[in-house]
C-alpha cells in the first residue's frame, strides 16, 4: 500500500482550499455559502450512514464466517439454524391477534387467517434472526471503532458554570420556549451531580423562527447576566408554566431580585439582540436545525438525549483524557 507520509498531509492541508473543500456552491445577493459549511452540516449524517454501514458489514462477515465453518452458505445457515426452528403461530395466536386489530383489518380480519398466520411467522422469522445475530456479535466480541465527528465550538465564559479547565464542557444551544429544552433541564442536572468538577456546562441562545418570544427572553436572560444572576434566571424561565411575555419577564427579574430599574431598562432597549444573534449565527454555522442542540468536547447530541446517553459519550472521553 502506498503511504503519503507526514508531509503529504501537510501539503493536503495547505492546498484544501484549491482542492475545492472552500469553494463556492451557492449565492444569493452579498451571501455566498461554501462547501465546508454543508460538509459541517452533514457531518452526524454522514457518521450515521457510516456508522450503519459499518454495522451491516460486520454482520455480513460474522454470517459468512459462521456459514464457512459450518460449510453452508449464508443463507443455508440463517434457514436451517434460524428459519427451521420457529414454530408457526397457532390458531389460537391468529385469532388473538385478529381481535387485537380488529378495527384496522378489512372486513374485520375475516378471510384473512392464512395471511395473518403468513406475517406473524414472518415477524417471529425475523425476532429470531435479530437474536442470533446478536449472539454472534456477542460471541465475536465485536466492537465498532468509528470515532463520532468533532467541532470547534466557541464557549463564552459569561454563560458558563463550573471549572474552566474540567476535562468536559458541555455546550447547549437552546430556546427558552422549547419545550424539549425544558424536559432536557433534569438531565443536565443528573450529570452535574454524577461528574461535579470534571463537568463545564455552557449556554448558547438559539431560538427557533416560528418561537416569537424566544428572542425576547434569551434577551433577558442576558440583562440577568448583567447582574450576575444567568443561572438563577435560565432556571426560572425553564420552570413549567412560566410565561414568557415581556411584562412577565420583568416580573421573574424582581422575583429573584434582580434591580428591577436596571433589567427593564436593559430589556427595552434591545441592547442585547446583537449577542443572541451572534449565537444563532453560529449555531447555523454549525447546521444546528432544531433545539436543544449539545456538545460534548465538540461532539454533537441532538434532542431529548437520554441520561445514558450523555454519560457514555462523557465517560469515553474521561477515559481517552487518562
Amino acid at each position: 500500500m502506498r503511504t503519503i507520509g507526514w508531509m503529504g498531509c501537510l501539503i493536503s492541508v495547505l492546498l484544501w482550499p484549491q482542492l475545492g473543500w472552500s469553494e463556492p456552491v451557492a449565492k444569493a445577493g452579498n451571501w455566498t455559502l461554501r462547501l465546508e459549511e454543508v460538509d459541517k452540516a452533514l457531518a452526524d449524517k454522514l457518521h450515521e450512514l457510516r456508522e450503519s454501514r459499518i454495522q451491516e458489514m460486520v454482520v455480513e462477515h460474522l454470517l459468512e464466517a459462521e456459514a464457512k465453518a459450518k460449510g453452508v452458505s449464508a443463507n443455508e445457515l440463517l434457514e436451517k439454524q434460524v428459519d427451521a426452528k420457529v414454530v408457526p403461530p397457532s390458531k389460537e395466536e391468529v385469532a388473538q391477534f385478529i381481535a387485537a386489530n380488529r378495527s384496522r383489518l378489512p372486513n374485520e380480519g375475516q378471510g384473512m387467517e392464512d395471511k395473518i398466520r403468513e406475517f406473524m411467522l414472518d415477524k417471529k422469522k425475523d425476532m429470531a434472526r435479530d437474536a442470533y445475530l446478536k449472539e454472534l456479535w456477542d460471541k465475536n466480541k465485536v466492537e465498532i471503532l468509528l470515532k463520532p465527528p468533532r467541532v470547534t465550538v466557541s464557549a463564552p465564559d459569561d454563560l458558563a458554570r463550573g471549572k474552566a479547565d474540567a476535562p468536559i464542557t458541555l455546550i447547549e444551544f437552546s430556546d427558552f420556549e422549547c419545550p424539549y429544552c425544558r424536559r432536557a433541564q433534569p438531565v443536565l442536572k443528573e450529570l452535574e451531580k454524577a461528574y461535579g468538577d470534571k463537568i463545564r456546562f455552557v449556554f448558547r441562545h438559539y431560538p427557533l423562527s416560528f418561537h416569537q418570544q424566544a428572542p425576547k427572553a434569551s434577551e433577558a436572560a442576558q440583562c440577568a447576566a448583567d447582574q450576575g444572576q444567568f443561572w438563577p434566571f435560565h432556571a426560572a424561565l425553564f420552570s413549567e408554566g412560566v410565561s414568557l411575555a415581556p411584562a412577565d419577564l420583568k416580573k421573574t427579574a424582581g422575583k429573584l431580585g434582580l434591580n428591577q430599574a436596571t433589567f427593564d431598562a436593559c430589556l427595552d432597549s434591545g441592547r442585547h439582540a446583537g449577542r443572541v444573534e451572534k449565537d444563532s449565527d453560529e449555531g447555523k454555522k454549525l447546521g444546528i436545525t432544531g433545539t436543544p442542540t449539545f456538545f460534548v468536547n465538540g461532539i454533537r447530541l441532538v434532542g431529548a438525549v437520554p441520561l445514558d446517553r450523555f454519560k457514555q459519550v462523557i465517560d469515553d472521553e474521561l477515559q481517552g483524557k487518562k
